[in-house]
């Protein structure tokens, strides 16, 4: 993987994991960096945000594009959505590996249109 060294999230200073995107999203790159932790009060506070100007229940997790450091928000719908695309560590080679679900569907994980704030 290119990406070199760490980068942490400016909400709650967890590093960011790499994690594959899912196919037709027309981005270039093959992974992009998110914070996954749910105690981020950026993920925490997007559920009543998204849920008092949209009606939805969803959040978003702060996302950044390694080729051009920019950052997003990454929309999700439960607190494992995406979770599953997570690039873990492969310490006997030093490499990056995907996860074993990180190339499957998407599993329906019984949140019904999104997860609990």
């Amino acid at each position: 993987m290119a990406h070199e060294g760490v980068e942490f999230c400016p909400h709650c200073h967890q590093p960011l994991k790499p994690f594959t995107l899912p196919d037709n999203t027309g981005w270039q790159e093959s992974y992009h960096l998110a914070c996954f932790n749910d105690d981020c009060p950026y993920f925490r506070r997007g559920w009543v945000w998204m849920f008092e100007k949209y009606g939805v229940k969803s959040s978003y997790r702060h996302r950044v594009d390694p080729s051009t450091g920019a950052a997003s928000p990454l929309p999700v719908w439960s607190r494992d959505a995406l979770k599953n695309r997570i690039i873990e560590d492969d310490a006997s080679s030093g490499a990056k590996a995907p996860s074993p679900a990180a190339a499957g569907v998407i599993p329906d994980n019984g949140s019904r249109g999104g997860g609990e704030p």
